[in-house]
């Protein structure tokens, strides 16, 4: 077993490895300084860039702010697609699954699992039971030691619901914008709640759709890595306190890219 601590990042829906990679540039350079590897996978689902990004619609610039991407990647992916006629109604395929596995044992195995939006939804399922989803011995894949899922939600469809009914043990931290418009807070919330008390923290910044990337709230985030990593953390399973306060005004120096490309509407 690699003795590299590593983290998986599922990215998300509109985006790919690569656009997820750079948007998460400054808590990828703080977890490095912490002894953290952060591999990208890419969602096998491509999409067609042409429908939703026309150079000279308005609607399709709106497309590529919305899910926080760019209009002229080269190429976007999701994880899987929902029911045109029924929001709630989505089917992942299995190959979905049997690509992330064989991802975790080409690449794993993992300490923790980082994802945004879509990825997050999907990324929060999976580590209902991350080993038996994917179908991963305790020996591929140790016990993960924690999530965070950005602007992510609790899937909805009813065929997944029954995972949520565990008792989730993988700590987690919830991040949520308060100018989100893309995911609504009740979805986030839901997804918070699957888990107990004991193993969730909630960390709300003043942006919209996008993983914040200003000094203090990346610290925080690593922060809370540490804590719950800790000797001490592991042991008294508590989860570690985030300073809010930090937060009640916008670090514009790094995020302000970011929250001009979320918001859409300057």
């Amino acid at each position: 077993m690699s003795e590299k601590k590593k983290v998986l990042m599922l990215h998300g829906f509109v985006q790919s490895d690569k656009i997820f990679s750079a948007k998460t540039g400054g808590l990828r350079k703080n977890l490095k300084k912490l002894g953290y590897d952060l591999y990208y996978p890419c969602a096998p689902y491509s999409i067609d860039k042409k429908a939703l990004f026309q150079s000279e619609s308005e609607k399709g610039r709106d497309a590529a702010k919305e899910f926080n991407t760019s209009a002229t990647s080269d190429e976007v992916y999701g994880w899987f697609f929902r029911n045109p006629e029924s929001f709630n109604s989505f089917q992942i395929d299995q190959k979905v699954f049997n690509y992330l596995r064989n991802y975790v044992l080409e690449n794993g195995p993992f300490d923790g699992v980082i994802g945004f939006s879509q990825g997050a939804g999907l990324g929060g399922y999976l580590v209902t039971d991350f080993n038996r989803i994917l179908n991963l011995t305790d020996e591929q894949q140790p016990a993960l030691k924690f999530f965070i899922s950005f602007s992510g939600f609790k899937l909805e469809d009813q065929s997944y619901q029954k995972e949520y009914h565990r008792i989730i043990q993988v700590p987690s931290l919830h991040v949520r914008g308060e100018l989100d418009e893309v995911v609504a807070e009740s979805r986030i919330m839901a997804l918070y709640e699957s888990w107990p008390d004991n193993k969730r923290t909630l960390l709300v910044h003043p942006g919209a759709h996008f993983v914040p990337n200003s000094k203090p709230f990346v610290s925080q985030v690593c922060n809370w890595i540490q804590g719950i990593t800790s000797k001490e953390g592991q042991e008294h399973n508590a989860q570690p306190e985030v300073d809010r306060k930090q937060f009640d005004k916008p670090q514009l120096e790094d995020d302000l890219l970011d929250m001009i490309d979320s918001l859409g509407k300057l």
